[in-house]
């Protein structure tokens, strides 16, 4: 009987916890969280504020009884893990009493995730200042927001979190305010792609501060001031969205190697430079399926995926990760914003004599009530037509033809490849020509077959 060790008992955490005890349900598989919950949706979060989720407890996969009476597994919850011991197998806990103890391990998952960033923006202690990324925050934000007191509120940002969370505010009926830094938003999405959800964030009565840094936050008893452009702005509330970074301080104290962003260095099969020790999830690194290239890009996915390859490398047997993509996908009111692959940016600093190809047409028949238009946006490479990366705005149902286009760039295939594809239509779903066809046809003849 082995004993394996897991830190943290989220998305990877759980999964290769049980991926382990399926394979090997006499070994011993002890999961340490440093918090109340394990396998949590972190990712609706901006819905349970929404009120789209009545209760926190729907957010919740996993609860800790299921996970120790259906599952077998040990778990320790509000037990920090503060040091690792590599040579020594072993790792140091303090628990509720903060009383240390010491576990040794045949096998280590690190799967510690991500934490947001807050060292962009200097702010006290304040229960009107969020950031957007444990239940713990999602209570606070959704018994604040239900109090009634919250009636101006301001969101710093410029990801998907930041969009959702523009709209659970002012969906509640709150006037809400976006700060940026930059005038586009994410740099994962092309501007053409911002300035369409910039244009749908006018249109809903969400108030814009674009190329405006936010570098402090202060408090003034129920509110906080934001000082941008030379003028204070008082809110009843900010939510702080300017991203996350690896919770790798932890393994790189113990000299298991980082790479990209301070993320964990593996190998396709989950292990760092220890063959004993693993890391799957937010804090671990990963490589394009592109370029091959070492990347650092958290997502739910990606975290559930690492971690049933690294629980069945574990019990002894063997799965690869290949990589990711990148694919993501979120809504704004009816927009629909998706993306995967390469940027044109990324495609042109990896070598690639890269074309942006752009495609505006029907999501359905126009004919058929509810048609939109659907924004198509192809990065190509000009020698081969091969498709590099795709990215969507238009109707919220529309955009999840994205995993089309993630399935193409993993196949390797061409503009002409995509618009040979034999695709469904029928007109409650698309037009004759579906924008996926369409946007093949265009890009063909503008990189040649």
């Amino acid at each position: 009987m082995k004993k394996i060790l897991i830190i943290g008992g989220n998305a990877a955490g759980m999964s290769a916890a049980s991926q382990v005890k399926r394979q090997q349900p006499d070994w011993e598989v002890t999961v340490f969280e440093q918090g109340d919950y394990i396998s949590y949706a972190s990712c609706g979060i901006p819905y349970h504020v929404q009120g789209l989720v009545p209760k926190l407890e729907d957010l919740i996969a996993v609860t800790p009884e299921e996970a120790v009476k259906k599952r077998k597994i040990n778990l320790l919850l509000k037990h920090e893990v503060v040091a690792i011991d590599p040579e020594e197998k072993s790792i140091t806990v303090k628990g509720e009493n903060n009383y240390a103890s010491k576990f040794a391990f045949d096998n280590l998952l690190i799967a510690t995730g991500a934490k947001p960033i807050k060292n962009v923006i200097k702010h006290p202690p304040s229960a009107r200042i969020f950031t957007v990324h444990t239940l713990d925050d999602s209570a606070a934000l959704r018994n604040l927001v239900d109090s009634g007191k919250i009636r101006k509120c301001a969101v710093i940002g410029g990801g998907y979190i930041a969009l959702e969370m523009l709209e659970a505010f002012k969906d509640r009926g709150i006037e809400t305010h976006l700060f940026h830094r930059r005038l586009s938003l994410t740099r994962s999405f092309e501007e053409e792609i911002s300035e369409i959800a910039t244009e749908e964030m006018h249109k809903e009565g969400i108030i814009l501060h674009l190329n405006t840094p936010v570098t402090e936050i202060t408090g003034k008893n129920d509110s906080v001031i934001i000082e941008a452009n030379g003028k204070e702005l008082s809110f009843d509330l900010a939510v702080i969205g300017v991203g996350v970074e690896p919770n790798s301080a932890l393994a790189a104290a113990c000299r298991i190697q980082t790479g990209i962003k301070k993320s964990i260095k593996v190998n396709e099969d989950m292990q760092t430079n220890f063959p004993y020790i693993y890391a799957a999830g937010d804090c671990a690194e990963t490589k394009s399926i592109i370029t091959g290239k070492p990347v650092y890009v958290p997502l739910g996915l990606k975290a559930n995926k690492e971690g049933v390859a690294a629980g069945v490398n574990i019990s002894g047997g063997e799965e690869k990760f290949p990589g990711i993509l990148g694919t993501a996908i979120t809504k704004f009111f009816n927009l629909g914003l998706a993306r995967t692959g390469l940027t044109l940016d990324e495609a042109e600093e990896n070598g690639f004599r890269a074309k942006k190809i752009a495609v505006t047409s029907g999501s359905r028949a126009h004919y058929y009530p509810g048609s939109g238009q659907l924004t198509s946006l192809l990065i190509a490479d000009m020698r081969d037509g091969r498709l590099l990366g795709a990215q969507l705005a238009g109707p919220a149902d529309a955009a999840k033809r994205i995993d089309t286009y993630a399935t193409a760039i993993t196949a390797r295939m061409t503009l002409e490849d995509i618009f040979q594809l034999d695709l469904a239509y029928a007109p409650p779903f698309s037009p004759v020509y579906d924008p996926v066809v369409l946007a093949g046809r265009v890009g063909r003849k503008k990189v040649g077959k």
